[in-house]
Order: C-alpha cells, then structure tokens, then sequence
C-alpha cells in the first residue's frame, strides 16, 4: 500500500513530496458548473494542492440519510469534485468535520444536535454515523489507494463553548463533566480541598470559577483552564481516533485558536500528526500594538508540538460580521502576514478563503474562476518566492529561547505573562525560538524565562545539562525606584550597557558573579527648582543580578525591567550570536542545505525603508527575491523595503 507521511516539513506520497501550501476551495458553496475554471485558476497561482470542508448539514437530508453524489444538488457532489481535483494533478486536504465552523448554520451540525455539547453521548452517537457514511465516500479516493486525498481534519478548533454549554459541562450551578475531571486529577475530596483551600464534602460540590477574581480563587480558576484544555484535547482525540477506526489511514490533523485560552496546543498534539494554529491578523497589523509580534510568537511556538510549523487557516479575504474590525485587505496585506510567518518559521499554510463564496469578501479569485488583478500577481508572487527558498528545507539561526508555559499563558492570570521579555527581544530584532516547559522543546544554548517556574525540573534539567537561563524577576532584597528617564549603567563583564526603567530590584547576597548598576546623569534633564535633587541619586551602585553556576550551565537572575539594550548586551556578554538584526524592522535567518542563506526582513511600519541588516556572518553577495534593490555593506545587507511589507534576500 502507499504510504503517506509528514517527515522534513513536508507531505510525501511514497517517493514524491510537495510542501504543505495550499488554497481552501468550498465546492458545496460554488457551482459545479465553475469547478474547474476555479481549479485551474488556482493551478495559475503555482499551487498544487486544495483544502476543503465538508458540511455535514449540507449533506445530511435526514438523520442517517446523506447525499454526497449530486442527486439531490448538484453542488452535494463531493465524489465529482474530489475526482476533478485528481484530473488536475492536485492533492487534496479534506476537511469533514464534525464541526466546521464555516459561517454555516450550527457551525456545520445538523439543527437536532446543536443542543448537546460536542462531547456528549448523543452528539457523538450521530457524530460517528455521519463519520461513517463521509468515510465510506472519501476512503476510495485516499492517498494510500492512489487517490489525492493525503490530509484529513479531525474537527475544528475545538472548543467546550463554556458560554453556552456551561450548564451541561458542570461549570454552572449543577454538576457535570468538570466535576469528573476534578475527581480525575485529585483523586481524593481531600486533595481537592488543599489545592483549593475549601472544605467540601464531595466533588459534586465543587464549583467552577471562569475568573481568577482574587488571590483565593486562582487555583479555582486554573483549574477550570486545565478543564478547557482538557476538554478540547478530548474532542481531537475522539473525533481522530474514530477517523482511523474508519480506516483513515493518511496523516490526521486539527486546527486551534492562536491562543492558549481553550486549547493546549502539545496535549492535542499528541492524537493527531500535525497541528496548528489559524491566523487572522487585523489589515497590516493595526488592531492594536502587540498584534505583529503576538503573531510571530505563536507560529514560533507551534514549532514546539508539531512537525512542522503549520497554518491550516490563513487569512485571504474575510467573512461577513469579521471585516469591519479587520479592515481592507489590499495586495501588501499578504505580503507582509506570509513574510512574517516564514521569518518566525512556517513552514506550510492554507490560505482561507482562496476563492470566494456566498459570505466572504476579498479574496483572490472570485466565485466564477476569475482573479483579482490586484491581488492574483501578489499571491502568485508569494508561491514563486516560496517556493524559490524552499521553506521546508531552511533551517532557522538562532541560539536564542524563549521558555513558554502554556498552562500560564492560557490563564493570563496576572496579565500576559513575560510580556516584558517578548517585547524587548521584538524590539532588539532578536530572533528565537521557543522552548516549551511541559515537552523541552526547543532547546537552545541561551534561554529566556517568559512563562514557567524557576526553579522547575524541566528547567533545572537545562541549566544542569548546560544551558544558561536569563530570569528577570522581581524576588530580590529590595526595590529602588528609578526617576523617569534616568540612565542607568549596567556592568556585564568588560561593557558597559545602559537601560531606563522605572523600577530596579536589588539583591545583599549574590551567589556568584555580581552584575552591577550606577545611577547615571541624564544631560540636559532639569526642572526649575530641583536641579540639585536630581543630581543626588547619580553614582550609586547597586548589585541588580548574577551569574550562578549549577551543574555544567549557569542561571543569570537580574532584577531590572527588559530592555531592548540590555538583551543585546546579555547576548555579547554571554557570548551568543545574533545572526541577523536591523533597526526598525524584524529580521531572521535561515541556512538552506546548499549552504546558502535565506534572510527574510520585515518592515511593519507606515514608512518605506532602507533597511540596513547586520549579520554575524559576512555575505559576499545578495540578491532580492522580489527584485527589490539590495546591495553589500561592511557585510551586512542593505535592501529598500515598502510600507507595511517585506522582502526575501538570498545570501551567498
């Protein structure tokens, strides 16, 4: 039989493998008629492979009885449509549900079931009769039996829906499924009740909290979290396991949020063979500040729990009730969204919509086959240059980390965690990776403390092993405020770094290597009145952090507030390269198998740029995927980037 496998980033068929870049193509929503005029218009764009739904409540005329050849519609022939996409020479990534989401009605369910929460008996009853009936259509026309299908979906972004299956979950007034998982993670009342500080007398009295509130109730809180998380887990296990049960036998995969709210991202790894995150961003990136750089964090963490990092839905236009906060997306839109996610380290999407349909507006090609001039060429151009560097084989440059705990950032309990680490790496155009607490990957040879407890045994087990882990933190012997704007000069070995903040914590022991600060002067910063106030604070020292040694790696512990500057001294410090790095725009590096270099640059501000890129290693020549002007200088690359755009420099 064929075999079908994800391995080195990529779909393989046996021998022949295509990255996993596709266009999502609703054939129940078109006419049939358009079909292949769609397909091939697709084809125009440099792509080789469709994604698609399919809707259960489309198909279902009554319970058990489906239509999925066309006698009833047209447009209900799923067996036609996944045989033309075979005459093209397409494969297909199929997408059965059971939920869909879709802006269809019931999100894709029938009427008769939207009352039962999608882990519910009667839900899964009727869930599994539909499974069946779409796998005996679609089984024939799997990859390993010579046909294009070669990815299949176990449900969609799932989800326990709190706000309006709460009552049958038991995290309302009457017990139920989260009562269960209490008893399942505590195993006695009493362990409930310690965690918890309560004194009940069963779980069945336990009640839920959706918000921390207080101090008192975040362990509550956390573990209604750990309960979504759960929850979500247990629908993707369910729902891929009974596709294999059917005999699915190519790679099965699910989608998530690009949040950690409702959905743990490695626990719903582990039933499915790939995952990921879907992305819709704000018209370039103007929904609010963070926007841009929460982005670049998530596809960087999905690295951590998948084989490759994947983005089954991406955004190409946008569905009614969505585009007004979104906006217009214009042809630089999709410029900068898919550099971006190739500089954090996608390796694949699916572009959703590609076509458009009965609710959804701007995309490349409309309903009847027909491009978008304006937004065709910039698509076709995102494939070719794609396709040029090969995403799938780079190898991203960095010796950076940043440690993430899911459980914490999910719960967002005292605000987004490591928020102040995350920034000043995007502004110090640090590029990294994330090392995931639970599983230990990605390790690097430096590591930043963004979420997760130090000390944990994950963490101890780098340091020991001989990683050097950077914790800001504020568990120190004091704190001293800072008057706003005043220079303080960090001592890092040989250099001298100087940072701003308004807070800086002070240790009256350090176990080992003491980092010192000195209030400095700031020239010209006077106030009538208080000049001489101002000046009383400048030359005192502190000792603001360490460097500890433990086992065959060291912990640094500082007491200041991150800064763009004082991570790039930690770098220089510690000896770790910055492969690449520009002012004012965001850069990575990547090394390509013929030992070539891929630098992906971005400029997500309202101005265009020469962007100057400082690299570790000289390049002696570059070139301009997009034709732009790049020229050699002192080693780096200097390249001309658009407003709200990017650009791809291959480096020799």
């Amino acid at each position: 039989m064929t075999n079908v496998r994800i391995d080195q980033q990529r779909i393989w068929v046996d021998s022949e493998s295509r990255p996993l870049l596709h266009g999502e193509v609703h054939y129940w929503r078109l006419s049939p008629a358009r079909w292949s005029a769609i397909l091939d218009a697709v084809g125009e764009l440099g792509l080789d492979m469709v994604s698609s739904y399919v809707c259960w409540d489309f198909h279902e005329l009554s319970p058990g009885e489906f239509d999925f050849s066309g006698r009833t519609d047209a447009q209900r022939n799923l067996v036609g449509f996944i045989e033309l996409v075979a005459s093209k020479g397409m494969w297909l990534v199929l997408r059965p549900g059971p939920y869909i989401y879709a802006e269809w009605r019931n999100s894709g369910v029938p009427d008769y079931l939207v009352q039962y929460h999608r882990a519910h008996p009667e839900f899964r009853r009727a869930a599994e009769r539909y499974m069946t009936a779409v796998v005996q259509v679609f089984k024939p026309y799997l990859a390993t039996r010579g046909g294009p299908v070669v990815l299949v979906q176990a449900d969609n972004e799932a989800d326990p829906w709190a706000d309006s299956y709460g009552a049958q979950l038991g995290l309302c007034q009457q017990p139920g499924p989260f009562q269960e998982f209490l008893r399942a993670r505590y195993g006695d009342i009493g362990a409930l009740n310690r965690a918890w500080g309560t004194a009940l007398r069963s779980f069945d009295d336990a009640r839920a909290v959706q918000s921390p509130l207080n101090h008192q109730r975040v362990p509550r809180y956390l573990d209604v979290v750990r309960f979504y998380h759960h929850h979500s887990a247990d629908v993707v296990r369910w729902t891929a396991d009974t596709y294999r049960h059917l005999g699915v036998d190519v790679p099965i995969y699910t989608n998530t949020y690009s949040g950690f709210g409702v959905q743990h991202w490695p626990l719903i790894a582990q039933s499915v063979d790939l995952t990921g995150p879907d992305v819709y961003p704000t018209a370039e990136f103007r929904g609010e500040p963070l926007e841009h750089r929460r982005m670049l964090e998530r596809i960087r963490f999905s690295r951590t729990c998948a084989p490759l990092a994947y983005i089954p839905e991406f955004e190409a236009g946008i569905w009614h009730g969505w585009h007004e906060g979104v906006g217009v997306l214009m042809a630089n839109q999709y410029r900068l969204i898919c550099l971006s996610a190739l500089l954090a380290g996608a390796a694949g999407w699916g572009w959703y919509m590609l076509v458009n349909r009965d609710n959804w507006y701007m995309s490349p090609i409309d309903e009847l086959g027909r491009a978008r001039p304006d937004l065709v060429a910039e698509f076709a151009d995102i494939v070719r240059v794609f396709r040029a560097m090969d995403a799938p084989d780079l190898v991203k440059l960095t010796d950076t980390a940043v440690a993430m705990d899911v459980l914490q950032l999910g719960a967002r309990v005292a605000g987004p965690p490591g928020e102040g680490i995350l920034e000043a790496l995007y502004q110090a155009d640090v590029d990294y990776e994330c090392f995931d607490v639970d599983t230990g990957r990605i390790e690097k040879p430096l590591l930043f403390l963004s979420s997760g407890e130090w000390p944990s045994p994950r963490l101890v087990d780098y340091v020991e092993r001989g990683g050097t882990l950077v914790v800001f933190d504020a568990d120190t012997t004091g704190l001293v405020r800072v008057a706003e704007g005043q220079p303080l000069a960090i001592q890092l070995g040989e250099q001298r770094v100087t940072c701003r903040g308004t807070l800086m914590g002070w240790y009256a022991d350090a176990p080992g290597e003491p980092i010192r600060a000195e209030c400095m002067a700031e020239p010209g910063r006077t106030q009538q009145g208080t000049e001489r106030h101002i000046q009383l604070s400048v030359g005192e020292q502190y000792v603001v952090g360490f460097r500890e040694a433990r086992g065959g790696g060291s912990i640094v512990r500082l007491g200041l507030q991150p800064s763009a500057e004082l991570v790039l001294g930690l770098h220089q410090w510690l000896g770790v390269d910055v492969p690449s790095r520009a002012a004012a725009a965001s850069t990575a590096l990547f090394a390509a198998p013929g030992g070539e270099r891929y630098l992906v640059v971005v400029n997500n501000t309202d101005a265009e740029r020469e962007v100057f890129v400082r690299l570790s290693e000289a390049a002696r020549r570059a070139m301009d995927l997009f034709g732009a002007m790049v020229s050699i200088v002192d080693g780096g690359v200097m390249v001309q980037v658009a407003h709200k755009s990017g650009t791809v420099v291959r480096l020799d």
